[in-house]
């Protein structure tokens, strides 16, 4: 045999080899469909510009069917035919957006979205994993929204899931015979299937970031100080996280109001022959109603009567309490904030010109900060009182609780990275500022979708984007970022801005003013 067919032989056997390696795990044809090859069975997504998509992969059985209603959540069964997961999946059924309360999502298995680069679902390898859990104040999330985009993410490297759970009614809801937390365990079940079946879309189980927002942040304080998440991540990174949870006599009495409300008993039976569309518009109304600072405290200052719940198991003490008794102080954290997170709420409506003296005095009087809280915020008469009431309830609700939360962890040992994301946001005639939730189109690189425009107006800086996404990916992959890390001498902190810098112990007055407040 001459060399010239030897090699000829030799190309043959490479090409055979590599196209079995291919077919083993993944498929591609000529319509863009990339198959995926699973414990659970094929899973068939999309290819879009060398990124894997996989839409609507199931994790859990259907949670609204009758015999599974408020229960904890049951991990699917395998499949026989090749899954459809080309196409966007709806969320769980939750309130709409808009200012007409409707039903949007629908009931059905509990899922995640996957996007993966497109070569790693071909090959044997083990890319760093990002799992996001979407906010929504633990009444509305979307996982498959055009903002949690993770294509970006991907196409540096990193598998991104990004994930769907109950909320409302569903997942929080307190029943004296269901369990409570029904959405934190609905989490805790998909970081299960990651750590199962992500190496499936290329990803590595044992190099898994958990990252969140808002309620999802939230969520990630509570998986970090729960010992039913312990082993399911390795790095968690919390965007506006509140810290807030409910003692199980609160929870009940939000159920008992909810039932009065729909002239019904309070008791899982009752609540569940109630039909969607009407439980959302309930879910809504109980926000509205809680609004009697004497009658419901702190609660009515939230916006949303449904919260996760001090049950004993999820959530043992509280969740900061929690993340200093069970917490790992080998994961390394980003956290922080946006830097005016309240006017999100308070300014598209118009409720920041309307609110006056009485009503701050009152809110910082119920947080019992001192008498000198009023003059720490309103340092000129300049500042409206609804500008100082929009920043007291930013630092309650999001912005302490990120200090808090680093300062804790610094003291346990873990590596912890502060940030301010303190660009603002043109919308509104200028007012809207660095509210909440303005930071994640930034994040996921998406500032073109709908949602992000709507947030950050059509000319955001994208070179902004390109740096904090990059960041977050160097975490993902190394468990470190650019800037120094936070310690309780000199309290670095990233502020992203048009131009980032480090900036050393920002608002000390206001930190101080904190520092002996108990979430």
């Amino acid at each position: 045999m001459n060399q010239v067919l030897i090699n000829i032989v030799c190309v043959f056997l490479v090409l055979i080899l590599f196209c079995a390696n291919v077919c083993a795990g993944s498929s591609m044809n000529s319509n863009n469909t990339i198959t995926a090859t699973t414990k659970l069975g094929k899973v068939a997504g999309k290819l879009v510009n060398d990124v894997a998509i996989f839409y609507g992969v199931p994790y859990a059985k259907n949670p609204f069917s009758p015999e599974r209603r408020f229960q904890a959540p049951e991990a699917i069964n395998p499949w026989e035919k090749t899954l459809d997961a080309t196409v966007i999946t709806p969320p769980v059924p939750q309130p709409g957006r808009g200012a007409d309360v409707e039903l949007v999502g629908r009931a059905g298995d509990l899922t995640v979205n996957v996007w993966t680069p497109g070569a790693a679902v071909q090959a044997d390898t083990k890319m760093p994993v990002m799992v996001w859990l979407p906010g929504g104040a633990f009444i509305r999330e979307d996982a498959a929204e055009e903002v949690y985009d993770g294509r970006r993410f991907a196409e540096h490297g990193v598998v991104v899931v990004t994930v769907n759970y109950r909320v409302g009614v569903d997942g929080f809801m307190h029943f004296d015979d269901a369990p409570d937390n029904r959405g934190i365990l609905d989490q805790i079940l998909a970081l299960r299937w990651v750590k199962e079946h992500i190496q499936d879309f290329g990803g590595d189980p044992k190099n898994v970031t958990l990252f969140g927002q808002s309620a999802g942040a939230g969520s990630v304080a509570i998986l970090l100080g729960s010992k039913k998440a312990s082993g399911l991540y390795q790095k968690a990174i919390m965007q506006s996280p509140p810290m807030q949870a409910i003692t199980k006599t609160q929870a009940a009495r939000v159920t008992s109001e909810f039932a009065k409300q729909q002239n019904v008993q309070a008791t899982m039976t009752d609540i569940a022959d109630i039909p969607f569309s009407q439980l959302v518009e309930g879910v809504i109304g109980m926000g509205n109603s809680i609004t009697d600072h004497k009658q419901w405290g702190m609660l009515s200052w939230g916006g949303t009567a449904f919260l996760p719940v001090i049950d004993g198991d999820v959530i043992e003490i509280s969740p900061m309490a929690d993340l200093l008794n069970n917490g790992d102080p080998s994961i390394p954290v980003i956290v922080g904030s946006t830097d005016q997170e309240s006017r999100l709420y308070l300014v598209p409506g118009g409720a920041i010109d309307r609110i006056e003296e009485t009503e701050l005095s009152l809110f910082l009087e119920n947080l019992k900060l001192g008498s000198d809280a009023f003059d720490v915020y309103r340092k000129t008469d300049e500042i409206s009182f609804g500008d100082v009431y929009a920043q007291a309830q930013s630092d309650y609700t999001f912005r302490m609780p990120a200090l808090h939360i680093a300062e804790q962890l610094v003291a346990m040992g873990n590596p912890v990275w502060k940030y301010n994301f303190a660009w603002s946001s043109p919308a509104y005639d200028g007012r809207l500022g660095a509210a909440h939730f303005v930071d994640v189109p930034f994040t996921f690189n998406t500032l073109d979708s709908e949602q992000a425009i709507s947030f950050v107006d059509a000319q955001p800086p994208k070179s902004l984007a390109n740096y904090m996404q990059a960041q977050w990916l160097r975490f993902a992959k190394t468990g470190s970022t650019e800037w120094p890390a936070y310690n309780r001498v000199d309290r670095a902190v990233m502020e992203f801005n048009n131009k980032h810098q480090v900036i050393h112990d920002p608002n000390k007055g206001v930190r101080q003013l904190w520092q002996n407040y108990s979430f």
